[in-house]
């Protein structure tokens, strides 16, 4: 489990140097085997705080640990995979030699770099691509090189700031069934988006970062059910319906839609029948991750 506990972080900024929060007492709690999404707007923390739980920068304040341990720790980092945002790889080399250099970087041996790179390259999409000099790389191709590369050591926890920033939608899609595989396989997966339809489809849990503190937090399914849901109703009717029903709408297939809280579901429905309406479906509205994200 990742545990972040009182986190504060600033900069400073001016000419008198003062300093500027950018994390303000944060705390947060992320499952082993979950795949969680960090989200929050431009500014908001998410990058800084990314680069404190995998030991890129130390916290002024507070603790981060992976399974009791600091994550400021060699060991530790060791079992932590990381894609940053805007990851930098020399152009002049080919897939298979990245691979070989963050392979050696973590420690593997030749062997072991040998045998992984072909598995590696072609679960990412790129088993064609490995002898090409990353400057012939699309921008799609780059992230999934830089998938391979957070892969590489085989670590247990996988951070990755923004993997499907700059993608179209066919290289969005590898890149959501990537991640979708790692949870399968029972890592751990922390990434930001803000791409919040991608994040509903692939996470379990998320959360939330605003001026630097963590709003909200926890599995998606309860972070949703406190929103009111509705109910669309589809029917047909000889009566002039917006006269029984105002808000009643008819639409291009011929059938009257309104929609109504779930609680007033049955006397709708009750009402529609006296007026001899024939009921084509009833169909909840669920509440979705977008419309949470845009509510307080």
């Amino acid at each position: 489990m990742l545990e972040i506990q009182n986190v504060q972080q600033h900069f400073r900024s001016g000419f008198w140097l003062r300093p500027v929060t950018i994390l303000d007492q944060v705390s947060l709690a992320v499952p082993r085997g979950s795949i969680t999404g960090f989200l929050g707007p431009n500014g908001a923390g998410k990058t800084s705080l990314i680069q404190l739980v995998t030991g890129v920068r130390r916290p002024k304040s507070g603790s981060i640990t992976w399974n009791g341990q600091s994550v400021l720790k060699r060991e530790t980092r060791a079992r932590i995979g990381y894609l940053p945002e805007r990851p930098y790889f020399h152009d002049h080399l080919t897939g298979n030699e990245l691979l070989a250099y963050f392979g050696g970087l973590s420690g593997l041996s030749t062997n072991q770099i040998q045998e992984r790179r072909p598995r590696l390259l072609k679960r990412v999409g790129l088993a064609e691509a490995g002898e090409k000099t990353l400057r012939t790389y699309s921008k799609g191709m780059l992230q999934r090189i830089g998938i391979a590369q957070a892969l590489i050591h085989e670590p247990e926890f996988l951070v990755l700031d923004e993997p499907m920033s700059g993608l179209d939608p066919l290289g969005r899609a590898e890149m959501k069934q990537i991640i979708t595989d790692l949870g399968r396989e029972g890592r751990t997966v922390f990434f930001s988006s803000h791409i919040i339809p991608d994040m509903e489809a692939i996470c379990d849990r998320i959360a939330l970062i605003e001026r630097g503190k963590i709003r909200k937090s926890g599995p998606i399914s309860d972070l949703l059910q406190d929103r009111n849901q509705n109910t669309e109703i589809r029917f047909t009717a000889s009566q002039v319906v917006d006269e029984i029903f105002l808000g009643s709408a008819l639409g291009a297939d011929g059938l009257y839609r309104v929609t109504v809280p779930s609680s007033k579901v049955d006397a709708t429905l009750d009402a529609l029948r006296h007026h001899q309406a024939s009921i084509i479906a009833v169909s909840p509205i669920h509440a979705s991750l977008e419309e949470w994200f845009k509510k307080p």
